[in-house]
């Protein structure tokens, strides 16, 4: 399977507004439950990552408005109908094409590592 095999919309969102795996998996987490709200260390187990990768995670979601937060507890709210199908479209896509949507998060962070280290002053340089 290639990246061909998710859609350009689909594409267009990962790259855009999600950092890691961990992050999409927050994000189909606290869309399948819409009503619950969360906390961060809720998040934190259910993924099995840190709290303080929970915050981060939490905080980019917040950021795209995909996710509303009352300083405490967040859950999932996309801000429009449109962006909650284009959530429906990601979650059904990492379901189907797990491969190629993985590659394209770990491509993505992988450029931008590449773009950093391209600034970065060696010793033996």
């Amino acid at each position: 399977m290639s990246d061909e095999t998710v859609s350009a919309d689909v594409r267009d969102f990962l790259i855009e507004c999600i950092d890691s795996v961990a992050q999409l998996e927050a994000l189909l987490l606290l869309r399948a439950t819409p009503q619950q709200s969360w906390d961060m260390p809720g998040v934190a187990s259910r993924l099995f990552i840190s709290e303080g990768q929970a915050a981060q995670i939490l905080s980019g979601l917040v950021a795209c408005e995909l996710v509303v937060t009352d300083g405490m507890t967040f859950r999932f709210h996309g801000r429009d109908a449109a962006q909650q199908q284009l959530v429906e479209r990601v979650a059904l896509s990492y379901s189907q094409y797990l491969v190629p949507v993985t590659k394209l998060i770990h491509d993505k962070s992988a450029g931008i590592r590449k773009f950093a280290n391209a600034f970065k002053f060696r010793k033996d340089e």
